[in-house]
């Protein structure tokens, strides 16, 4: 595929980081921030209703959330959850730990801190949040962070804010959410547009990823970060592209982004010329082509026709030939309709002429599809779906609508990532009227006292840490980069910190378990904790370096077992010198013929005769001096009696 010249095609984008914080209490209740395997014991049911934002006006998103008509299902706990997390009690005082740290990392991003907070409602009928809104504060603003080439990237906002409900399950009538990840407090940073390509992207991504962890407030493991960004090219739309889980999916996700969106653009500009507007969509009525299809062969319509269910259509004026399009490899023009009708609607999508005969569907139904709406085949389309009449008609209003959106180009959309670097339609992007101060909550006042014990201490930037790991332990660059960015950068610097040699502490969180998990061995389920103390049982001669790497895969496979459990199941107690002296000399006794035919060259085969007794329990190199002194002293013994 051909590469993308991003300053040619005036690439903008912007990210925006979720991060959960470390706290003892969740943001607006005293629960415990944890997510929860037990069963449920309170189940709640709701309907969601938008509701005039502070522009006085509703959100289309909102609107969008509410014709989808579904029922919201809440699992909670009697004991683990309360009355605020089902919306059922007003929000308790702000978790003050969790707006220290929110402070100390607008702190960090060289942010301007308000001097008063106000706490808003952002609504969201997605059914995330059972109120119907999130909670959130302006923390920061107008801040910026220097990427790796010099570059300053503006940090436009930082809010601090709850989490929502964690999604179970979802179905054409219903989303089922579990309350526990519901007010687990989270910091959101978003940066201006000011990233000009994937390679950006990726560095100021794993910047303020370092950054927040550099805090010790972060919250580690799957979920508790997550990556959105916004996407715009020249001529086209800002693209909210949201559940960017790895950064190895920004630069697909990105050029995949800009294909499409040219595309749309070269879509747009053929039907400005073909001459199609959006009074000529919006003019086109529905038509019940039902009595069409009463003889189809096509299986799926026998079957909803059997069931009293409709088959409508619409005529789409000068978009013949372009539903059909291939806008992303194996991804066709149609395919944008027939998401937006299937998230919003709950509709499998539609069919359009583009595509036909196909489905069973022959090509004399095709040509009456044409009749039927007063379609010219040479020059329109027909698109029609399949279900229930009224969610069949609302079907026909979503694809009218994105049809008026093709004529101008790039609809601004919220999508979701894909895995395979495309993605798929999610809702159309939120506006200001989604926002709404709270009643509930009295503006929260920082004083400058506040301000200061908040960032009392400010950790070292990790770019400055990555010169002095090269400074300090002679790491090369990319080894000083690897361990600010990881996630084992706190455990790196404890284990310096109690005397263990930093190349062997990277030796092993970067190299052996590394190696580990590409065995297939989960030795990212072993804490920080229990890795600290396997270092600090190594620092007091309690186990050698042999055994870190059956220790890892011990504990990896157990991670119900701590380091002296560990330990003892694997017979890896550190031994005496003496212990060892005592059984090498037994073993060069046993040897004492392979050493008068080979003399030191038997150390080979000794050593591993020893090892296999002794790895784990005691340092090899000890072993291996120990033993060569032994075969030494046996070799002159059998030469003196010669």
């Amino acid at each position: 595929m051909e590469e993308i010249d991003y300053q040619k095609v005036g690439l903008r984008v912007g990210l925006e980081i979720h991060q959960q914080l470390k706290s003892s209490r969740k943001l607006f209740c005293h629960c415990k921030p944890q997510l929860l395997t037990e069963k449920p014991d309170v189940i709640v049911m709701r309907w969601m209703r938008p509701t005039l934002g502070e522009t006085g006006e509703i959100d289309p998103t909102m609107l969008k959330e509410f014709k989808k008509r579904k029922i919201i299902v809440y699992e909670a706990y009697s004991k683990h959850t309360c009355l605020y997390e089902i919306d059922e009690v007003p929000p308790y005082d702000v978790d003050e730990e969790s707006l220290k740290t929110a402070i100390l990392i607008a702190k960090l991003f060289h942010m301007k801190i308000p001097d008063v907070v106000i706490v808003s409602r952002k609504q969201y009928l997605d059914g995330s949040v059972p109120s119907g809104f999130q909670r959130t504060m302006i923390i920061g603003l107008d801040g910026w962070m220097p990427l790796s080439n010099g570059k300053k990237l503006r940090i436009v906002q930082l809010c601090l804010e709850e989490d929502a409900a964690r999604k179970i399950s979802e179905d054409d009538k219903k989303i089922v959410y579990r309350v526990d990840r519901l007010g687990i407090p989270l910091v959101e940073i978003t940066t201006a547009a000011d990233l000009h390509s994937p390679e950006e992207v990726l560095d100021a991504a794993l910047r303020i990823g370092s950054l927040l962890r550099a805090t010790g407030k972060a919250m580690r493991g799957i979920g508790t970060i997550r990556q959105d960004i916004n996407v715009s090219i020249k001529g086209g739309n800002r693209i909210e592209i949201k559940g960017v889980q790895y950064p190895e999916w920004f630069k697909p996700l990105i050029d995949n982004e800009i294909r499409r969106q040219l595309k749309l653009i070269e879509i747009a500009k053929e039907l400005q010329k073909r001459g199609v507007t959006e009074e000529d969509i919006e003019k086109e009525k529905p038509v019940d082509v039902s009595e069409i299809f009463k003889k189809t062969k096509a299986r799926f319509i026998k079957s909803a026709l059997s069931r009293g269910e409709k088959v409508i259509a619409i005529r789409l004026p000068g978009f013949g030939g372009l539903l059909g399009i291939e806008i992303l490899p194996g991804r066709r023009f149609g395919k944008e309709f027939a998401e937006r009708v299937k998230v919003i609607v709950g509709l499998a999508g539609i069919i359009h002429t583009d595509e036909l005969p196909a489905y069973g569907i022959s090509e004399e139904e095709k040509e009456e599809l044409f009749k039927a709406t007063g379609a010219d085949k040479t020059k329109d389309a027909v698109a029609f779906v399949v279900g229930p009449e009224d969610r069949a008609l609302d079907a026909i209003d979503e694809i009218k609508e994105r049809a008026k959106q093709a004529i101008k180009g790039v609809p601004p959309e919220t999508r979701r990532a894909n895995p395979d670097g495309t993605t798929s339609f999610e809702r159309p992007l939120g506006t200001a009227a989604r926002l709404y101060p709270d009643t509930d909550t009295p503006p929260i006042i920082l004083t400058q006292e506040f301000i200061k014990e908040a960032t009392a201490y400010l950790p070292p930037y990790p770019w400055e840490k990555e010169k002095e790991y090269m400074e300090k332990f002679g790491f090369t660059a990319n080894e000083a980069r690897r361990i600010v960015l990881s996630d084992r950068f706190e455990l790196f610097e404890k284990a310096v910190s109690i005397g263990i040699p930093a190349k062997f502490v990277y030796s092993v969180i970067f190299n052996l378990m590394t190696s580990l998990r590409r065995d297939g061995f989960n030795v990212d389920q072993i804490s920080d904790e229990k890795l600290l103390k396997l270092f600090k049982y190594f620092k007091d001669e309690k186990i050698s370096k042999e055994a870190f790497e059956p220790m890892l895969k011990y504990l990896s496979s157990h991670p119900d077992k701590n380091i002296d459990e560990a330990i003892e199941a694997l017979g890896l107690k550190k031994i005496s010198i003496d212990e060892v002296k005592k059984f090498l000399d037994e073993l060069v006794e046993r040897n004492v013929k392979l050493i008068a035919e080979r003399g030191e060259r038997a150390i080979k085969g000794l050593m591993g005769d020893a090892m296999r007794v002794l790895r784990g329990k005691v340092d090899g190199k000890i072993v291996y001096n120990l033993l060569l002194e032994r075969i030494k002293r046996k070799i002159a013994e059998l030469k003196s009696k010669t």
